[in-house]
This record gives C-alpha cells, sequence and structure tokens, in this order.
C-alpha cells in the first residue's frame, strides 16, 4: 500500500469535494480500504516518510468499506518480506501501515459502516485473532454468512446505496 496509491486516492477525495462543494461519500473495496482510510487520515506516509496534510474527516459525509482489509489479511498469517503480505506496508495484521491507520478511531467521516463476510476467501475472517474487516468505533456493519470476497461487492448494491443515502442497513 505505497504512498503513491494514498496520494492518489486522497486527491481525487479532495477534488471530488472542490468541484461538488459538498462532502464526499467514499466506497472502498478489498484493499482500497485501508488506503481510502490512510488518504483520509493524513499524516507521514509509511514507507517514503512523505507528509499528506491534516486529516480530511471534515470532507467525509460517509465511508463505507466493503470486503475491506482493515486489519490485515488471513493470507497473510506469514510476513513475507516483499509484497502484499511485507511488515511495513502490507497486510499482514502486525505492519506498520495497519498499525497506522488503527491506532486511532472515528477519523473516516461522519457515518463509517463496513460490509464483510465470515467467508470471504482472500481477505478471510480473522487474522491475529480478531475480524480483519469492521472498522473500530465505525457507526455500524453487516456481517453475511456465505458470500465471497468478490459477492460481498456484487450483492450488497442494496446495502452499500442505504448505508451512504440513509445511513442505514435497511
Amino acid at each position: 500500500m505505497k504512498c503513491s496509491y494514498v496520494k492518489q486516492i486522497r486527491s481525487l477525495i479532495i477534488a471530488v469535494r472542490q468541484y461538488t462543494g459538498t462532502q464526499v461519500d467514499v466506497i472502498a473495496y478489498s484493499m482500497g480500504s485501508p488506503i481510502a482510510r490512510k488518504a483520509i487520515l493524513g499524516g507521514q506516509c509509511v514507507d517514503t516518510r512523505e507528509i499528506l496534510g491534516p486529516p480530511l474527516t471534515e470532507l467525509i459525509d460517509t465511508f463505507l468499506s466493503v470486503a475491506g482489509a482493515n486489519y490485515g489479511s488471513a493470507l497473510c498469517v506469514v510476513p513475507i518480506p516483499v509484497g502484499t503480505c511485507n511488515r511495513r506496508t502490507g497486510l499482514h495484521c502486525e505492519s506498520a501501515f495497519l498499525q497506522d491507520i488503527n491506532n486511532q478511531a472515528k477519523y473516516e467521516g461522519s457515518y463509517v459502516f463496513s460490509i464483510f463476510s465470515t467467508a470471504d476467501e482472500k481477505v478471510g475472517f480473522r487474522t491475529c485473532g480478531k475480524p480483519v474487516a469492521p472498522i473500530k468505533g465505525g457507526t455500524g456493519y453487516v456481517k453475511k454468512d456465505s458470500l465471497s470476497h468478490d459477492q460481498v461487492m456484487d450483492t450488497t448494491h442494496f446495502l452499500q446505496m442505504n448505508f451512504v443515502s440513509k445511513h442505514l442497513p435497511k
């Protein structure tokens, strides 16, 4: 989860805000969830030490994590020095990147929701003894029991729309 990815998402959020003049709704999928959370959090990039700037919390109405790897991925139980599972910017549950975004709470927006599945085969359900998807301090979440990783994104459009438009799951 490179700083360059975080900066791209951060720039997009700022551009949408400047164009619309209203708060932005963010729907982040899979690995995009921790990247978007860091874009909103701001501060310093873990890999390059670049300064991103202050939090964008006030610009965000709803932040929705869909099948998000917010606390890592069960596939990264064994840290690999390079790639997706590394301990610096990867999805290992103890990576510096994940510790950075998870050491604070309630910065993602006015409303923070998560949709995830206990049957997620890519992110998994638990790693390092805790669930990987629900965001600490969030407004709410919906847990599905039989959806694959891709199905969480592809079959929950109604839930996603309700979280964004009504701030409710139903």
